[in-house]
């Protein structure tokens, strides 16, 4: 069997082949007009695997480049505020300074309201904001970090945890450090405790660098020997006197012979009558020491010296808690809001009383100025020498915690400068990506035009060869 091509089959096949060369040329045209060379996956399969590729690490690039930006942004605003507060320490040392030599009460208010100043402004720094986040709260973004600094009472409420976030490949980086460990470095050492009651700083380790008040009350005392004296009906809330066996003593004479009368005094102080009525008899030492007794049951004949003990309690919380005073070389109490530690040598424990203490050396931004200002005020009623010795704890404290801040700060520039490089390196990455993208999907221009025109050629030939088709007769047909 013998198959013919008929014109109009001839006719068809030029069409369908005119239609090729059309289409195949509009797609070359389109390639030079967008520049894009494969605009679906048919047009180059194994072109369009790079272009999924490399489309997805661009857009890696683009989120961990974002992430840099913000992080940039929050450290950038953290470091500024640190210079802040570091001038603001300088300043407060400044006035440290000025302090030794100011001897007039003007002069010294005047210190006083700089350094409130400096206080409200270093509580503005440390609650300050970057994006509606709090800067130095830690993982607890939304909390304000610090209240009361310019009551003299900073109480830190964000998280002890700083905020790190994930930079490219795997790393972790700082970004929202917690207030704690910028304003408020934990101290560990030896105390500085004011007052005359007779406490030390205790063998043991304190933490914590708040100021702290140490009350110490007393709760009973106790007389040694068959002498018949008692405590008085006002000696609990009533002594001032602490101290373990033989720290105070009790000299009695029976003048009566029978213990109806005679005198007895405390430490050695003044003589004070007594009789066998008194229940609560008042009797002063020579440093202005009170004990109350009760004289009912005094021996008949009894003349001699006794040794008293004078048990206590002591707390550093207000107390919150309160320990009883074991007159040892260590001996510890605990903050019950804080949870810090401090401890104590009671052993010298000779009165009751209310002292401050602070830590030997201390990097707490707040404490340092907040120091300053109650040095200057005297609030411990220190004397000339002991306040020009505060002076100078307070002068070392400022420079530690200027140095701690410095610290921080320049843990920050490290950060930032590691975020520099970063996204440097992100930015060579993104850029290869985009590379290898535009060769992969990117026209080949002098191709594509060579191609175009190539289609356009054969076009005109094949739509010449349809024209001829179209002109032939039946007669030629026929011959």
């Amino acid at each position: 069997m013998t198959f013919r091509v008929t014109p109009h089959r001839s006719y068809e096949i030029g069409q369908s082949n005119a239609q090729a060369r059309y289409a195949q040329g509009a797609n070359f045209g389109q390639q030079v007009s967008s520049g894009i060379r494969v605009h679906k996956p048919s047009d180059d399969p194994t072109a369009q695997k790079t272009i999924l590729n490399q489309n997805s690490l661009i857009s890696r690039f683009d989120a961990q480049l974002s992430v840099v930006s913000s992080t940039r942004t929050t450290l950038s605003e953290a470091n500024n505020r640190l210079l802040d507060a570091q001038q603001l320490l300088v300043e407060a040392k400044g006035i440290a300074l000025q302090a030794r030599d100011a001897d007039d009460d003007a002069v010294k208010s005047a210190f006083v309201t700089q350094l409130n100043g400096i206080l409200s402004q270093l509580e503005v720094i440390a609650n300050s904001q970057s994006n509606g986040e709090y800067l130095f709260s830690g993982t607890d973004l939304s909390t304000q970090p610090f209240n009361g600094v310019t009551q003299g009472n900073p109480v830190y409420q964000g998280s002890f945890s700083s905020r790190a976030v994930n930079i490219a490949g795997g790393a972790t980086m700082t970004v929202n450090d917690s207030g704690q460990n910028v304003f408020q470095p934990t101290t560990q050492g030896n105390l500085i405790v004011h007052g005359n009651t007779g406490v030390r700083s205790g063998a043991g380790v304190s933490t914590g660098s708040q100021w702290t008040t140490l009350t110490l009350r007393h709760t009973l005392t106790t007389y040694a020997g068959a002498s018949g004296v008692q405590a008085g009906t006002g000696s609990a809330a009533g002594d001032t006197i602490l101290g373990a066996a033989g720290t105070h003593t009790l000299t009695i004479n029976d003048t009566s012979g029978n213990g109806s009368s005679g005198t007895v005094s405390l430490n050695g102080g003044e003589s004070i009558a007594f009789t066998s009525a008194d229940t609560n008899l008042k009797v002063t030492g020579p440093g202005g020491e009170i004990i109350y007794i009760n004289t009912q049951s005094i021996t008949a004949g009894f003349s001699g010296t006794i040794d008293l003990t004078a048990e206590g309690m002591l707390s550093i919380d207000g107390g919150l808690t309160e320990v009883p005073i074991d007159f040892s070389s260590n001996q510890v109490a605990t903050n019950a809001t804080s949870r810090n530690v401090q401890s104590f040598d009671t052993s010298g424990v000779r009165k009751v009383g209310t002292v401050g203490v602070e830590p030997a050396e201390t990097a707490d931004v707040f404490q340092a100025v907040i120091g300053l200002r109650d040095t200057i005020l005297n609030k411990n009623g220190l004397s000339i020498g002991a306040l020009n010795d505060s002076l100078d704890l307070r002068i070392r404290d400022l420079e530690a915690a200027s140095n701690h801040i410095l610290g921080v700060i320049g843990e920050q520039a490290v950060s930032l400068h590691s975020l520099n490089l970063t996204e440097t390196r992100l930015e060579g990455l993104k850029l290869n990506s985009k590379t290898t993208l535009a060769d992969a999907e990117g026209t080949d221009y002098f191709e594509a035009v060579s191609r175009m025109q190539e289609q356009q050629t054969l076009l005109q030939f094949t739509l010449q060869s349809l024209t001829m088709l179209s002109s032939v007769s039946l007669v030629d047909f026929l011959n």
